[in-house]
């Protein structure tokens, strides 16, 4: 398409109204249950029946809490404060994985290639420009440094057979191709994919749908942006708060979009539904969402 689509969702809010810094939307398919995390809290948040009646169970696992994936042997892969952790069905640490031991930097944001191993960015508390690293954990439990220099990485996915990962910079206000080998977990060669203005906000989580749709949250943009598989714009998705954080695909069918927000720098008593879920149509389904092997 040459332009984008404008569109006006009747999209529904569901969560935890007392959910803080919402992040790292996961459907998992295992239990029909959306999943987040109320990040800088520790905790998981857990929707059951999340296109209708909505329960919401909160239960903390750390003092930072950054995203959760399937393990394919049972239980679920964490990312914490300043490392892994793998956790069981009941939510309980089973074992944990220290990266670093920086105070002044945390885990952000990352996602599973199809092979199984997890990826998982970090960023300085103070968002500094190039203070964390793309890190990668293997299904045998080793911890490798993927991407040096990033700022604020949010958002990874694969595409092209797997053969090129699209990882945003928040910082930068880019989305990034990368080179990537499926046989070893490295990135290569690099190119700007989308780049985005500063007044539409700036690119945070991400997901991708089964025709090679990249939607992107926009923190400060209040809105979704979709991207197609040339990274033209092809739809704007409004999202009525601020700052949206992430997206998943999930539900009955695959193809409701689940939207994360936070209500960080938002003053009391304003937009009373940042930091919860926002529920859309998209009229797509999403593309799988994989595992980790470890």
């Amino acid at each position: 398409m040459g332009g984008s689509e404008s569109e006006q969702q009747d999209g529904r809010w569901i969560g935890d109204d007392a959910v803080f810094h919402g992040e790292g939307a996961f459907w998992d398919g295992a239990t029909e249950t959306l999943r987040h995390v109320d990040m800088l809290a520790g905790d998981l948040i857990t929707i059951a029946d999340a296109e209708r009646a909505a329960s919401v169970v909160r239960t903390p696992v750390s003092d930072v809490l950054a995203l959760i994936r399937r393990r394919r042997q049972g239980g679920f892969i964490v990312a914490v404060e300043r490392g892994f952790a793998l956790i069981d069905d009941d939510l309980r640490v089973e074992h944990e994985i220290p990266v670093f031991d920086d105070p002044g930097v945390r885990m952000n944001e990352g996602a599973c290639d199809a092979t199984g191993r997890l990826f998982c960015g970090s960023m300085a508390y103070d968002a500094r420009e190039g203070g964390g690293r793309l890190y990668r954990l293997d299904p045998d439990l080793s911890v490798h440094v993927a991407l040096e220099g990033v700022s604020i990485p949010n958002g990874l996915v694969w595409t092209d057979a797997g053969r090129t990962a699209l990882h945003a910079d928040t910082l930068a206000g880019e989305v990034r191709a990368y080179d990537y080998d499926p046989r070893n977990g490295r990135f290569g060669a690099s190119r700007v994919f989308v780049r985005i203005d500063e007044e539409s906000g700036a690119p945070d989580g991400m997901a991708l749908d089964a025709e090679g749709g990249l939607w992107v949250a926009l923190w400060g943009g209040g809105a979704v942006h979709r991207y197609d598989v040339r990274g033209r714009l092809d739809r704007v998705v409004p999202v009525p708060v601020t700052n949206p954080t992430s997206c998943a695909f999930g539900g009955d069918g695959g193809d409701t979009l689940f939207v994360t927000t936070s209500r960080q720098g938002i003053d009391d008593g304003e937009e009373p539904f940042a930091g919860r879920v926002l529920t859309i149509r998209a009229g797509v389904r999403g593309a799988p969402v994989h595992a980790f092997a470890g």
